[in-house]
Protein backbone atom coordinates (compact mmCIF):
# COMPACT_ATOMS: atom_id res chain seq x y z
CA UNK A 1 0.00 0.00 0.00
CA UNK A 2 1.23 3.54 -0.89
CA UNK A 3 0.45 6.19 1.83
CA UNK A 4 -1.16 9.32 0.47
CA UNK A 5 0.16 13.33 1.15
CA UNK A 6 -2.42 15.80 2.42
CA UNK A 7 -2.43 17.14 -0.51
CA UNK A 8 -3.37 14.18 -2.32
CA UNK A 9 -6.24 13.10 0.37
CA UNK A 10 -7.70 16.76 0.34
CA UNK A 11 -7.68 16.54 -3.27
CA UNK A 12 -9.31 13.26 -3.70
CA UNK A 13 -12.01 14.30 -0.43
CA UNK A 14 -12.97 17.67 -0.78
CA UNK A 15 -12.35 18.39 -4.25
CA UNK A 16 -13.02 15.05 -6.21
CA UNK A 17 -15.41 13.86 -3.33
CA UNK A 18 -14.19 10.20 -3.68
CA UNK A 19 -15.22 8.87 -0.48
CA UNK A 20 -19.17 10.50 -1.02
CA UNK A 21 -19.35 8.92 -4.51
CA UNK A 22 -22.02 5.41 -4.49
CA UNK A 23 -20.23 2.63 -5.48
CA UNK A 24 -20.04 2.71 -9.02
CA UNK A 25 -18.86 -0.13 -11.65
CA UNK A 26 -16.88 0.88 -15.25
CA UNK A 27 -15.11 -0.64 -17.76
CA UNK A 28 -11.36 0.74 -18.57
CA UNK A 29 -11.87 1.19 -22.07
CA UNK A 30 -7.87 -0.24 -22.36
CA UNK A 31 -7.70 -2.64 -20.29
CA UNK A 32 -11.02 -4.72 -19.76
CA UNK A 33 -10.25 -4.13 -15.84
CA UNK A 34 -13.74 -3.60 -13.79
CA UNK A 35 -13.13 -0.72 -11.59
CA UNK A 36 -14.68 1.08 -8.66
CA UNK A 37 -15.75 4.62 -8.70
CA UNK A 38 -12.91 4.19 -5.23
CA UNK A 39 -10.22 3.27 -7.91
CA UNK A 40 -7.89 5.98 -8.79
CA UNK A 41 -4.68 5.89 -11.37
CA UNK A 42 -1.25 6.44 -9.47
CA UNK A 43 2.88 6.61 -10.97
CA UNK A 44 6.26 7.70 -9.34
CA UNK A 45 7.86 8.48 -12.87
CA UNK A 46 9.69 5.17 -12.75
CA UNK A 47 7.27 1.87 -12.38
CA UNK A 48 4.57 2.72 -14.47
CA UNK A 49 1.03 3.37 -14.26
CA UNK A 50 -1.36 1.08 -12.38
CA UNK A 51 -4.94 0.84 -11.06
CA UNK A 52 -5.31 1.15 -7.18
CA UNK A 53 -7.86 1.35 -4.28
CA UNK A 54 -8.59 3.92 -1.99
CA UNK A 55 -8.99 2.68 1.64
CA UNK A 56 -9.32 4.89 4.47
CA UNK A 57 -6.70 4.35 7.47
CA UNK A 58 -8.32 4.02 10.76
CA UNK A 59 -6.95 5.52 13.61
CA UNK A 60 -5.78 2.64 15.00
CA UNK A 61 -3.55 2.26 11.59
CA UNK A 62 -6.17 -0.34 10.10
CA UNK A 63 -7.11 -0.42 6.62
CA UNK A 64 -10.74 -0.09 5.79
CA UNK A 65 -12.67 0.10 1.99
CA UNK A 66 -14.24 3.62 1.66
CA UNK A 67 -17.32 2.34 -0.03
CA UNK A 68 -18.37 0.19 3.48
CA UNK A 69 -21.63 1.52 4.15
CA UNK A 70 -21.41 1.94 8.06
CA UNK A 71 -17.86 2.90 8.33
CA UNK A 72 -18.06 5.27 5.45
CA UNK A 73 -20.35 7.43 7.94
CA UNK A 74 -17.90 7.12 10.42
CA UNK A 75 -14.81 8.49 8.20
CA UNK A 76 -17.39 11.24 7.43
CA UNK A 77 -18.20 12.24 10.69
CA UNK A 78 -14.31 12.31 11.19
CA UNK A 79 -13.54 14.36 8.22
CA UNK A 80 -15.75 17.19 9.35
CA UNK A 81 -13.03 17.48 12.23
CA UNK A 82 -10.21 16.90 9.96
CA UNK A 83 -8.39 14.93 6.76
CA UNK A 84 -8.83 11.95 6.77
CA UNK A 85 -5.47 9.60 5.99
CA UNK A 86 -5.74 7.41 2.77
CA UNK A 87 -3.76 4.77 1.54
CA UNK A 88 -3.87 3.34 -2.05
CA UNK A 89 -3.58 -0.42 -3.22
CA UNK A 90 -2.20 -1.50 -6.42
CA UNK A 91 -4.23 -3.97 -8.22
CA UNK A 92 -2.98 -4.50 -11.88
CA UNK A 93 -0.34 -2.26 -13.52
CA UNK A 94 -2.13 -0.39 -17.08
CA UNK A 95 1.13 0.77 -18.54
CA UNK A 96 4.52 -0.35 -18.48
CA UNK A 97 7.68 3.10 -18.24
CA UNK A 98 9.44 3.32 -21.21
CA UNK A 99 12.69 3.28 -20.34
CA UNK A 100 14.39 4.58 -23.03
CA UNK A 101 11.89 6.92 -24.17
CA UNK A 102 12.20 9.02 -20.78
CA UNK A 103 16.25 8.79 -21.61
CA UNK A 104 15.79 10.58 -25.05
CA UNK A 105 13.21 13.23 -23.76
CA UNK A 106 14.60 16.91 -24.55
CA UNK A 107 16.45 19.06 -21.92
CA UNK A 108 15.04 22.80 -21.81
CA UNK A 109 17.96 25.35 -20.25
CA UNK A 110 15.93 28.55 -20.06
CA UNK A 111 16.52 32.28 -18.56
CA UNK A 112 13.46 32.34 -15.44
CA UNK A 113 11.13 34.96 -16.26
CA UNK A 114 9.93 37.48 -13.65
CA UNK A 115 6.23 36.93 -13.78
CA UNK A 116 4.70 33.93 -12.14
CA UNK A 117 1.83 33.63 -14.66
CA UNK A 118 4.55 33.60 -17.87
CA UNK A 119 6.93 30.32 -15.93
CA UNK A 120 3.58 28.21 -15.09
CA UNK A 121 2.77 28.55 -18.70
CA UNK A 122 5.98 27.49 -19.42
CA UNK A 123 6.64 24.66 -17.05
CA UNK A 124 2.94 23.23 -18.34
CA UNK A 125 3.32 22.97 -21.42
CA UNK A 126 6.95 22.16 -21.78
CA UNK A 127 6.20 19.17 -19.38
CA UNK A 128 2.81 18.14 -21.60
CA UNK A 129 5.35 18.61 -24.61
CA UNK A 130 7.14 16.04 -23.17
CA UNK A 131 10.30 17.84 -21.85
CA UNK A 132 12.44 15.33 -19.73
CA UNK A 133 14.61 18.02 -17.63
CA UNK A 134 13.95 22.07 -17.02
CA UNK A 135 17.44 23.95 -15.80
CA UNK A 136 17.18 27.46 -15.17
CA UNK A 137 19.95 29.11 -16.00
CA UNK A 138 21.25 32.64 -16.22
CA UNK A 139 22.55 35.26 -19.28
CA UNK A 140 23.22 38.48 -19.49
CA UNK A 141 20.38 40.32 -19.65
CA UNK A 142 18.49 37.81 -17.32
CA UNK A 143 16.50 40.36 -14.14
CA UNK A 144 18.24 39.52 -11.49
CA UNK A 145 14.79 39.66 -9.09
CA UNK A 146 14.00 36.68 -11.19
CA UNK A 147 16.42 34.44 -10.38
CA UNK A 148 16.09 35.38 -7.04
CA UNK A 149 12.58 34.34 -6.30
CA UNK A 150 13.57 31.19 -8.11
CA UNK A 151 16.34 30.30 -5.61
CA UNK A 152 14.64 31.10 -2.45
CA UNK A 153 16.29 30.92 0.54
CA UNK A 154 19.41 30.06 -1.15
CA UNK A 155 19.36 34.14 -2.54
CA UNK A 156 20.59 35.13 0.53
CA UNK A 157 23.79 33.84 0.03
CA UNK A 158 23.91 35.12 -3.88
CA UNK A 159 23.04 38.74 -3.43
CA UNK A 160 25.77 39.76 -4.54
CA UNK A 161 26.31 37.47 -7.60
CA UNK A 162 23.17 38.57 -8.67
CA UNK A 163 22.91 42.23 -7.95
CA UNK A 164 20.11 42.81 -6.30
CA UNK A 165 17.91 42.34 -2.99
CA UNK A 166 15.65 39.84 -2.66
CA UNK A 167 12.09 40.69 -0.52
CA UNK A 168 9.35 38.17 -0.03
CA UNK A 169 6.32 38.43 -2.18
CA UNK A 170 3.52 36.75 -3.53
CA UNK A 171 5.33 36.06 -7.16
CA UNK A 172 7.81 33.87 -6.05
CA UNK A 173 8.24 30.75 -7.74
CA UNK A 174 10.70 28.66 -5.73
CA UNK A 175 12.20 25.09 -7.35
CA UNK A 176 9.24 23.81 -5.13
CA UNK A 177 6.50 25.39 -6.94
CA UNK A 178 8.02 24.46 -9.88
CA UNK A 179 8.23 20.78 -9.11
CA UNK A 180 4.16 20.69 -8.17
CA UNK A 181 3.61 21.98 -11.43
CA UNK A 182 5.20 19.50 -13.31
CA UNK A 183 3.74 16.83 -11.44
CA UNK A 184 -0.06 18.07 -11.76
CA UNK A 185 0.69 18.73 -15.67
CA UNK A 186 2.26 15.13 -16.41
CA UNK A 187 -1.12 13.80 -14.61
CA UNK A 188 -3.52 16.25 -16.67
CA UNK A 189 -1.45 14.82 -19.80
CA UNK A 190 -1.08 11.86 -18.50
CA UNK A 191 2.73 11.15 -19.49
CA UNK A 192 3.87 8.30 -17.41
CA UNK A 193 7.51 10.65 -16.40
CA UNK A 194 7.98 13.82 -14.63
CA UNK A 195 10.70 16.25 -15.87
CA UNK A 196 12.96 16.96 -13.61
CA UNK A 197 13.62 20.57 -12.19
CA UNK A 198 17.38 21.28 -11.82
CA UNK A 199 20.17 23.56 -11.40
CA UNK A 200 22.56 20.56 -12.66
CA UNK A 201 23.35 20.55 -16.44
CA UNK A 202 25.05 16.82 -16.09
CA UNK A 203 28.90 18.73 -16.12
CA UNK A 204 31.36 19.68 -13.79
CA UNK A 205 30.83 22.82 -12.61
CA UNK A 206 33.46 25.69 -13.69
CA UNK A 207 33.78 26.65 -10.12
CA UNK A 208 32.87 25.44 -6.93
CA UNK A 209 31.25 28.49 -5.59
CA UNK A 210 28.50 28.37 -7.84
CA UNK A 211 27.09 25.14 -5.83
CA UNK A 212 24.44 27.35 -4.66
CA UNK A 213 23.50 29.34 -7.50
CA UNK A 214 22.33 29.03 -11.41
CA UNK A 215 24.92 28.11 -14.34
CA UNK A 216 25.72 30.94 -16.29
CA UNK A 217 25.27 30.61 -20.08
CA UNK A 218 28.54 31.36 -21.27
CA UNK A 219 29.79 28.72 -19.01
CA UNK A 220 26.88 26.52 -19.74
CA UNK A 221 28.67 26.87 -23.97
CA UNK A 222 31.46 26.47 -22.69
CA UNK A 223 31.30 23.29 -20.42
CA UNK A 224 29.13 21.53 -22.97
CA UNK A 225 31.74 22.47 -26.07
CA UNK A 226 34.30 20.99 -24.01
CA UNK A 227 32.48 17.84 -22.43
CA UNK A 228 31.34 16.49 -25.60
CA UNK A 229 31.87 12.74 -24.57
CA UNK A 230 30.59 13.04 -21.33
CA UNK A 231 27.75 14.43 -22.23
CA UNK A 232 26.00 12.87 -25.64
CA UNK A 233 23.76 15.56 -25.94
CA UNK A 234 23.44 18.46 -28.45
CA UNK A 235 22.86 21.80 -27.61
CA UNK A 236 21.40 23.61 -29.75
CA UNK A 237 20.91 26.92 -29.00
CA UNK A 238 17.93 29.16 -29.85
CA UNK A 239 18.69 32.90 -31.92
CA UNK A 240 16.24 35.14 -33.48
CA UNK A 241 16.01 36.20 -36.89
CA UNK A 242 18.76 34.13 -38.01
CA UNK A 243 19.11 31.86 -41.27
CA UNK A 244 21.43 29.32 -42.86
CA UNK A 245 22.41 31.45 -45.63
CA UNK A 246 22.92 34.99 -43.96
CA UNK A 247 26.36 33.30 -42.91
CA UNK A 248 29.90 34.85 -42.63
CA UNK A 249 33.88 34.27 -41.62
CA UNK A 250 33.80 33.92 -37.85
CA UNK A 251 29.57 33.59 -37.91
CA UNK A 252 28.58 30.11 -36.65
CA UNK A 253 25.91 28.48 -39.17
CA UNK A 254 22.27 28.93 -37.95
CA UNK A 255 20.45 25.61 -39.04
CA UNK A 256 16.50 25.43 -39.09
CA UNK A 257 14.86 23.65 -35.83
CA UNK A 258 13.73 20.94 -37.69
CA UNK A 259 16.80 20.28 -39.69
CA UNK A 260 18.78 20.23 -36.58
CA UNK A 261 16.63 17.78 -34.51
CA UNK A 262 16.15 15.62 -37.86
CA UNK A 263 20.32 14.36 -37.67
CA UNK A 264 19.90 14.44 -33.92
CA UNK A 265 17.96 11.82 -31.25
CA UNK A 266 19.26 13.66 -28.01
CA UNK A 267 18.93 17.40 -27.80
CA UNK A 268 19.08 20.19 -25.13
CA UNK A 269 17.14 23.60 -26.13
CA UNK A 270 18.84 26.54 -24.83
CA UNK A 271 16.24 29.39 -24.76
CA UNK A 272 17.04 33.22 -24.10
CA UNK A 273 15.81 35.71 -21.80
CA UNK A 274 13.53 38.58 -22.20
CA UNK A 275 15.09 41.46 -24.45
CA UNK A 276 17.32 38.57 -26.30
CA UNK A 277 20.99 37.77 -26.38
CA UNK A 278 23.66 40.67 -25.39
CA UNK A 279 26.50 41.08 -28.39
CA UNK A 280 28.92 39.22 -25.79
CA UNK A 281 27.00 35.94 -26.07
CA UNK A 282 25.99 36.52 -29.37
CA UNK A 283 30.04 36.63 -29.98
CA UNK A 284 30.62 33.39 -27.95
CA UNK A 285 27.98 31.84 -29.95
CA UNK A 286 29.60 32.45 -33.28
CA UNK A 287 33.25 31.79 -31.56
CA UNK A 288 32.58 28.35 -30.56
CA UNK A 289 29.45 27.38 -33.21
CA UNK A 290 31.74 28.20 -35.95
CA UNK A 291 34.47 25.66 -35.32
CA UNK A 292 31.69 22.87 -36.19
CA UNK A 293 30.44 24.54 -39.03
CA UNK A 294 30.84 21.39 -41.58
CA UNK A 295 30.74 18.69 -38.61
CA UNK A 296 27.51 17.08 -38.35
CA UNK A 297 28.47 15.54 -35.00
CA UNK A 298 29.20 18.87 -33.40
CA UNK A 299 28.09 19.39 -29.86
CA UNK A 300 27.26 22.49 -29.68
CA UNK A 301 24.60 24.02 -32.94
CA UNK A 302 22.94 27.82 -33.48
CA UNK A 303 18.96 26.75 -34.35
CA UNK A 304 16.55 29.19 -35.99
CA UNK A 305 13.02 29.39 -34.43
CA UNK A 306 11.54 31.30 -37.56
CA UNK A 307 11.74 35.14 -38.71
CA UNK A 308 9.45 36.23 -35.64
CA UNK A 309 10.43 37.54 -32.36
CA UNK A 310 9.22 35.40 -29.90
CA UNK A 311 8.40 35.64 -26.35
CA UNK A 312 10.62 33.67 -23.99
CA UNK A 313 8.17 30.91 -22.77
CA UNK A 314 6.45 30.73 -26.50
CA UNK A 315 10.05 29.70 -27.65
CA UNK A 316 10.58 27.84 -25.01
CA UNK A 317 7.21 26.07 -26.01
CA UNK A 318 8.03 26.33 -29.78
CA UNK A 319 11.37 23.99 -29.01
CA UNK A 320 9.98 21.43 -27.10
CA UNK A 321 6.93 21.26 -29.43
CA UNK A 322 9.08 20.38 -32.16
CA UNK A 323 10.86 17.38 -30.79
Amino acid sequence: SIGLSQEQTHYLTKVMRLLKKKRQKSTDDNNDVTVDRDCIRIFNGCDGEWLAKVHVLEQNGDESTSTDGNKNKRKRRQSRQGDVALVAVCIHQLRIQDIEKDAARPWLLFAPLKKQSRMKLLMEKCTELGTGRIIPVVSDRTEGSAVLSLLGSAALETDQVYGTKRSSSDNDMSFEKLEMQAIEASEQCERLSIPCISKDVGLPLPDEGLGSALWKVQDVVEQWAGGWEEQKRVLLICRERCSEENVSDGKAIVLPLLHALHSNNQVAFLVGPEGGWSVEEEALFDGICSKYNSDDDAPVKCVSLGTSVLRAETASILATGAW
